[in-house]
């Protein structure tokens, strides 16, 4: 596999990280129809132990939904971006902290989100998720 030049792989990692802001701007704010244009068809949302929780756009996207319908967010906060690019291929990890609402009592969780992205004909897209909570 050839190298990119680091132009390049500086441009992908902007646009992959525009993205994942556009992710959480959509569920963050109840738009969770907007993430089907995201997610890739076959995403994967898996546990922290790596089990498969949600397979299938749809099913990733009602989990967002899911928890949003449940949910008041309060705040969320994204930092320490890390996205490594290989050919059509993307890591993309960053720590996130956030509180939000649930049945009446407030909750705060902090970890690292970390995406799998692929590019399609259509753009980058989403194909695999978790969550590593911080201890």
């Amino acid at each position: 596999m050839r190298r990119m030049t680091s132009t390049v792989e500086s441009q992908i990692r902007d646009e992959i990280w525009q993205i994942l802001q556009d992710i959480n701007d959509a569920w963050v704010n109840d738009r969770t129809d907007e993430l089907n244009r995201f997610f890739h068809e076959d995403m994967v949302i898996a546990s922290p132990d790596f089990r498969k929780l949600g397979e299938g756009r749809a099913v990733c996207v009602k989990s967002y939904k899911d928890f949003r319908s449940q949910a008041i967010i309060q705040d969320l906060h994204e930092e320490d971006a890390a996205i490594d690019v290989f050919g059509d291929t993307a890591i993309a990890t960053y720590r996130f902290e956030i509180t939000y609402e649930m049945n009446g009592k407030t909750f705060s969780e902090s970890g690292r989100d970390v995406f799998i992205f692929v590019r399609e004909e259509e753009g980058w897209q989403a194909v695999w998720r978790t969550v590593v909570p911080m201890a």
